[in-house]
């Protein structure tokens, strides 16, 4: 006769002798759903890869505002903390509130250097200056306010035209220094009259 005491202990043994009939049942049903990746665990989001329209990007320093660039596209460049940009805009603020504006196709900001190098149809506008500057490389640095054309340049202002091949601009002071086979226009320019007298006739 089987009793209550040996019935308790013949529910386990049961239970292991059909263990490999129901495993696989079991097994089955424990298995994780929805197509799990067990290598997910070790993967690393990359929140470093964007690639933004529309973007506005400010510089500040002392809690001011120094450089403010619009761009229809901004996305990851090859460096970390590097930006690189699709028709840039950019205003350079000088401490008195006077602005520099720049615009060009292509651009590369250097965030934690404060650099922003600017490809392709650059131009700068000054209007306190009244003169446009148009190159196809330039370098500005937000730090030293120093902006570096180190090719073709052309300075168009009132009644002249200056081009040389490198420029050193101060976005502060307004001094420039061109250099590199410099070429001078003047508009309505005639020259002085000679101080020496001619000779006399025969």
């Amino acid at each position: 006769m089987i009793t209550r005491r040996n019935l308790i202990w013949l529910i386990p043994l049961t239970l292991f002798l059909s263990y490999p009939l129901w495993r696989p049942s079991a097994a089955a049903f424990f298995e994780p759903r929805g197509g799990y990746d067990p290598s997910f665990a070790n993967r690393k989001l990359d929140t470093q890869n964007f690639d933004l329209e529309k973007v506005r990007i400010t510089q500040s320093e002392n809690g001011r505002t120094t450089l403010e660039i619009v761009a229809d596209r901004a996305y990851t460049g090859k460096k970390k903390d590097e930006y690189q940009l699709d028709e840039v805009d950019a205003i350079v603020i000088g401490q008195n509130g006077e602005q520099t504006f720049i615009t060009a196709r292509h651009g590369i900001l250097d965030k934690p250097e404060s650099v922003l190098t600017l490809i392709d149809e650059v131009v700068i506008m000054k209007p306190t200056a009244k003169f446009e500057l148009y190159t196809d490389l330039l370098i500005y640095n937000d730090a030293s306010k120093i902006a570096h054309s180190p090719g073709k340049t052309q300075i168009i202002g009132e009644k002249i035209e200056i081009t040389g091949n490198t420029l050193i601009f101060n976005t502060e002071t307004e001094a420039y220094d061109l250099s590199g086979r410099v070429r001078c226009k003047l508009a309505n320019f005639s020259a002085p009259p000679s101080s020496v007298p001619a000779p006399p006739t025969q």
